[in-house]
């Protein structure tokens, strides 16, 4: 039997500061990017030899509907298909995912509250 990995410490610290990032998320693209924002900031703090991270590397599964995804070359390059699956990171990944997800689907069924945040009516 293995010993896995926890990360959730790491998870605890990320998770409040994620929760007010999605709660100041206007658009469905600020929801895409603080999302990135906090996985890569999670993968930094984990990882020890992580690469050059761009926005194309971590992204909601748009074609899904659900979870994320991690282009091949950060899984390869940091290790993490070993760490996804000798520890938690999956399931934090996952949750991180969930929480965004719903946000995303909040701002895209109201999209006229989303662009008066966005673009004000003047006088009002």
């Amino acid at each position: 039997m293995t010993d896995q990995l926890s990360f959730s410490a790491q998870e605890q610290t990320a998770r409040s500061r994620f929760r007010e990032m999605m709660a100041q998320a206007e658009s469905t693209e600020d929801v895409k990017k603080f999302f990135y924002q906090m996985v890569r900031d999670l993968l930094t703090d984990i990882c020890d030899d992580l690469p050059e991270v761009n926005i194309q590397d971590i992204q909601l599964d748009l074609e899904r509907g659900e979870g994320y995804r991690l282009s091949d070359s950060l899984m390869e390059g940091a290790g993490l298909r070993e760490l996804m699956r000798d520890s938690d990171l999956d399931s934090i990944l996952d949750r991180l995912s969930a929480n965004a997800w719903n946000r995303y689907h909040r701002l895209e069924k109201n999209t006229a509250k989303t662009e008066q945040k966005i673009y004000p009516t003047p006088g009002r």
